[in-house]
């Protein structure tokens, strides 16, 4: 009877502390939108994935001018790069876009 009330207690306190930690921690937010961070505009910046990172923001306005970001398929939680290989399949389609001031695709957003 005794090892079956330690394990109940157990049980409980285990649950408790679960619960009680739902509403300390942080929670985990996800994005696929990369905003581009950098203030250059070279080709070599426009293309690279250490210039985005992830955001639930939509800092983008509505005009069209330079590269703002780029949505991905992979998410990733807030203030991470894109995966470099995901990235580099819309390079060429960024580069594009910075060069006409207009969104080459879809997945591109611009801002002044």
């Amino acid at each position: 009877m005794k090892n079956f009330k330690q394990i109940a207690f157990g049980l409980v306190v285990g649950a408790l502390a679960i619960g009680f930690s739902a509403f300390t921690n942080a929670k985990r937010v996800d994005s696929n939108f990369f905003v581009y961070t950098s203030s250059l505009h070279t080709k070599a910046a426009i293309q690279n994935a250490g210039n985005y990172q992830s955001t639930t923001l939509a800092p983008c306005g509505g005009t069209t001018a330079n590269v703002c970001g780029v949505t991905l398929a992979t998410a990733k939680p807030a203030n991470q790069n894109p995966d470099a290989g995901e990235l580099a399949d819309e390079a060429d389609n960024l580069w594009t876009s910075q060069q006409n001031h207009s969104p080459a695709d879809g997945d591109i957003a611009m801002k002044p």
